[in-house]
């Protein structure tokens, strides 16, 4: 199976339509504030590490532990990093950590900032409040990543800050067209109708389950059965 592909299925189509809406705005008019979200298992976060790392943007993942201090000191290392500042990587307050970001910020166009688990930020006030400062005071683009109720939550905790996301994509269970596609671009065996019906059959739009049906398809592990809709599974046969 080939690694670290981004497949433009259907998700990651409507999701850089997302990115590039924002990337192309009115920059003096809309800040760059967008918000890609949906059930687990759908490849948001697939999505969001690999079109950083093919488009050069920064990517922060969020943790239950995450506090506005230690963002800033993420961010100000991943600007460092990105921009060849140097290896002694600033320390200080929150503040002045998150003053530097913003300078650095400035002075670059069409940046984006990819931020996923941004749940973890809702009981975070001043966490929220340093994002919203991002895109406010430059012209930095920030795509935020979240849950299924990850829109609701943001509209319910700050209908002001809600009102600033000026782009949004909800991800959708993957279709049988989006397997096939998957399929032929990821996999190094012949990809029948068969199979691709059986791996949407059984994974019902989950794209992780998804996967490793097609992991598992390719090393034998699985083998499709005569029965139609059917597989062996050959480490249980053994």
């Amino acid at each position: 199976m080939k690694q670290n592909q981004l497949v433009r299925i259907s998700n990651v189509v409507e999701a850089d339509q997302c990115v590039n809406y924002l990337l192309n705005r009115p920059k003096m008019e809309m800040v760059g504030l967008g918000l890609i979200y949906g059930l687990p298992g759908l490849g948001k976060t697939t999505y969001a590490q690999r079109m950083s790392f093919q488009r050069g943007y920064i990517y922060l993942r969020l943790e239950a532990t995450t506090t506005p201090k230690s963002f800033a000191v993420d961010l100000i290392t991943a600007l460092y990093q990105r921009f060849n500042l140097g290896y002694n990587i600033p320390y200080g307050t929150t503040n002045n950590l998150f003053k530097l970001c913003l300078q650095i910020l400035e002075e670059q166009e069409d940046m984006v900032i990819v931020i996923d688990e941004i749940d973890y930020a809702f009981k975070h006030d001043k966490l929220l409040g340093a994002i919203r400062d991002i895109v406010d005071e430059t012209l930095t683009v920030v795509i935020l990543v979240g849950m299924q109720n990850a829109k609701d939550r943001l509209s319910q905790i700050n209908e002001y800050y809600f009102d600033r996301c000026n782009s949004f994509y909800e991800f959708k269970p993957v279709s049988r067209k989006d397997i096939k596609i998957l399929a032929k671009e990821v996999l190094e065996v012949e990809v029948t109708d068969a199979m691709v019906d059986l791996i949407h059959e059984s994974a019902k739009g989950n794209l992780r389950k998804a996967m490793k049906m097609m992991h598992s398809l390719e090393t034998g592990e699985l083998k499709l059965s005569k029965s139609p809709g059917r597989v062996i599974d050959l480490k249980l046969a053994q």
